[in-house]
């Protein structure tokens, strides 16, 4: 059972290639974060649920080759981690990709 309290938000994460096994396979979760919660906030609610937390240690370097989008929009041209999200937002965090 899931209780919302008043002032929380719900935000949709699609995560894509490796990193969709690392959150349990399904490429989307849903979240319920406090209202005003920045990317910041959504990546320490991500790290109770995966294992390898690693991975979202590299989201924090400015200079991460993984691409966090908020709406479509990548963060570092809005205001990095310090994006605030909104209710009903859809982050997309997607890994490098090289291919031949």
């Amino acid at each position: 059972m899931i209780i919302v309290l008043e002032n929380d938000m719900k935000v949709t994460v699609k995560t894509f290639a490796t990193l969709r096994e690392l959150f349990g396979g399904t490429g989307v979760l849903v979240l319920q974060l406090p209202e005003n919660s920045s990317v910041r906030d959504l990546i320490d609610a991500l790290r109770h649920r995966i294992t390898r937390a690693s991975v979202l240690k590299d989201l924090e370097n400015p200079n991460s080759s993984v691409k966090v989008l908020v709406n479509g929009r990548e963060i570092t041209y809005l205001k990095g981690l310090e994006t605030e999200l909104r209710d009903g937002d859809v982050v997309a965090i997607i890994p490098p990709v090289a291919g031949g």
